[in-house]
């Protein structure tokens, strides 16, 4: 697990290069490395705007036994530390996750999590343009 305080352009640089590494090494394609990537920058660079700031935590998951597809992932929390109502809007997220929960708590402020799981039947390999196949 990997907890990083946001607070300015260099925070979310090196929490998305770690988003993209901790992915790697759980096996995802570089089309799903970018996704994760892309979407740990943006929300944190959401979190700079205001002064309050936030922090994030990106850790390996994995399913548990019984569940559908089964197999490791990724999940990625922003906590915002501003205590009013929800002020990142973070719906443009869906469609590039697997699930995705933003909550509101007093006590916490808000907190968007999302996950990403490897797909057991996605197997990379090399992708030739016509003409290139090798025989």
């Amino acid at each position: 697990m990997e907890i990083f305080h946001i607070r300015e352009w260099a925070d979310a640089i090196h929490a998305r290069r770690k988003g993209r590494e901790i992915a790697s090494r759980i096996g995802f394609g570089l089309v799903d490395q970018t996704i994760i990537a892309y979407t740990i920058s943006e929300l944190a660079l959401k979190l700079i705007q205001f002064p309050e700031k936030g922090h994030m935590v990106i850790r390996k998951m994995e399913r548990c036994k019984g569940e559908a597809g089964g197999g490791p992932g990724l999940e990625v929390r922003i906590y915002d530390h501003y205590r009013g109502r929800e002020r990142i809007s973070a719906e443009w997220v869906r469609p590039l996750v697997d699930d995705m929960v933003a909550a509101w708590d007093p006590a916490r402020g808000n907190v968007i999590q999302f996950r990403k799981w490897l797909a057991p039947w996605r197997v990379d390999f090399p992708v030739y343009a016509a003409g290139e196949e090798q025989g």
